[in-house]
């Protein structure tokens, strides 16, 4: 299953929300989480977090050309970095241009193998430009999240990004607003064209946050944690019924032939 991430305008926390939601996956639903920055942008998950671009994309995508789709799971020893139970990290190129010459024409071919992988991959597509090489993760996502700030220029932008993602194939889009909106939910959801709207506070340290819940269990004592904990919760139960809805629709098809 594919939970694709991305913004509208400037940095309002895409790659530290996605690697939150990762960690702070509902127990209930112990299923391995891979983290996978695809941001046409230049990642910065290796640098802030010391863990280096080696393995990384380009061996993702060499993994990926060796992949059997009949065993369905792709092997991650190689290609990524393990950072907890079921988390596992895969950086990408530090600058756009790099980023741009390895991906290259490879992202659907990656992103096919990650929609029938049995591992949930939540992937930081950036800002997702027209031209970004990560749009076929959000074709094949179950759920695409916007990411935005509370700013009137952000919020009537979201109308149209919307639009636009599930006109790409994305299954369900929902809608992270980091800061505090001067709308209501139901209001913004009737705005937005979507049901899925969530808003956490905005912190000027929460690419910390995000590294203390990595690395140490005071994490669970932030206010970050919480609202990370609400939003996993949130977007796992999404994922679960997105998947429950293809496997009956897949089911009923095979029926009828």
């Amino acid at each position: 299953m594919i939970a694709s991430f991305s913004s509208i305008h400037g940095s309002p926390g895409v790659t530290s929300w996605n690697l939150l939601t990762a960690v702070a996956w509902p127990s209930t639903l112990p299923v391995d989480r891979v983290v996978l920055e695809a941001d046409g942008d230049g990642g910065v998950l290796a640098a802030r977090y010391g863990l280096g671009v080696d393995p990384g994309i380009a061996a993702l995508l060499a993994a990926a050309r060796r992949h059997d789709p009949r065993t369905h799971r792709l092997a991650l020893d190689d290609v990524a970095r393990r950072l907890g139970e079921h988390v596992w990290v895969i950086p990408g190129p530090e600058s756009a241009e790099t980023a741009a010459a390895v991906w290259g024409s490879s992202a659907d071919d990656v992103a096919g193998v990650a929609a029938r992988d049995p591992r949930v991959w939540l992937v930081d597509c950036g800002r997702l430009s027209r031209g970004s090489f990560a749009r076929p993760f959000v074709a094949r996502a179950e759920l695409a999240v916007v990411v935005c700030a509370p700013a009137q220029e952000d919020l009537v932008a979201v109308p149209a990004r919307v639009e636009s993602l599930l006109r790409i194939g994305a299954g369900a889009v929902g809608v992270l607003i980091v800061g505090r909106p001067d709308y209501g939910r139901d209001e913004l959801r009737d705005f937005f064209g979507t049901g899925l709207v969530w808003t956490v506070r905005r912190a000027k340290d929460l690419a910390s946050i995000a590294n203390l819940a990595l690395s140490s269990r005071r994490v669970r004592r932030t206010w970050a944690w919480r609202e990370a904990v609400e939003l996993a919760g949130s977007i796992a139960d999404r994922l679960a019924t997105e998947s429950l809805s293809m496997t009956l629709e897949s089911g009923l098809a095979a029926g009828d032939e």
